[in-house]
């Protein structure tokens, strides 16, 4: 098995990893177009993927926003 708790963030992990709360990490899903979309398992179970967040992260720090 490939390093899945690294690869996906549950939305805590998410948030902590991008140093937000997890309202501001629902704000951005629901309004901002380029944020990465979580994926849902289930009716409880979201995650994201580390590696889309990294490259929001990146597009955020070249355009400045």
């Amino acid at each position: 098995m490939s390093n899945s708790n690294t690869e996906h963030l549950r939305l805590r992990q998410a948030a902590d990893y991008l140093n937000i709360s997890t309202t501001t990490l629902w704000r951005l899903g629901e309004r901002d177009p380029n944020f990465p979309r979580k994926i849902r398992i289930g009716q409880r179970l979201c995650f994201y993927r580390k590696s889309e967040l990294d490259e929001w992260l990146h597009s955020q720090e070249s355009t400045g926003s």
